[in-house]
């Protein structure tokens, strides 16, 4: 099935928009529609969206690590479904910004654990990041 990235682009552009300007200033809006596009073009491959009835969230997966899940909406469900489904498909580690507190408590209420808390560039400044990982069960482990 091919995916219109244009709709998860903007929402992308949104989501900086309203949600790491706080964070990071106005530097988040050098991450523009133009900007995501042309990242998930690249990234067709690892790039799922949940569209039910209109799109509802984006996720990125490389090599097991979430490399961004959004969702349109909070507190419906559509980021635990894009979450359940990274997990169930190896998925294991993220990363988040330590001041994006409503990103945290989402993780560890889903059993995400801190694994490290670091500094690293981002957006032309140096920010604090937490890297999650998620334990496997010891069902997963077995196979």
């Amino acid at each position: 099935m091919a995916v219109d990235i244009a709709p998860a682009a903007a929402l992308m552009e949104q989501a900086y928009a309203t949600n790491f300007r706080p964070i990071i200033g106005d530097a988040a809006l050098d991450f523009d529609q133009a900007h995501f596009e042309a990242r998930f073009a690249r990234e067709l491959a690892e790039l799922t969206v949940l569209d039910a009835e209109g799109l509802r969230g984006v996720l990125l997966v490389k090599d097991g690590h979430i490399a961004m899940l959004f969702a349109a909406e909070t507190g419906q469900g559509h980021g635990a479904v894009l979450l359940a489904y990274a997990e169930a498909n190896g998925a294991r580690s993220l990363e988040v910004f330590a001041a994006n507190a409503g990103a945290r408590r989402f993780y560890e209420r889903a059993g995400w654990q801190i694994s490290g808390d670091y500094q690293r560039e981002f957006a032309g400044a140096q920010h604090r990041f937490l890297r999650y990982e998620k334990p496997m069960s010891p069902a997963r482990r077995q196979g």
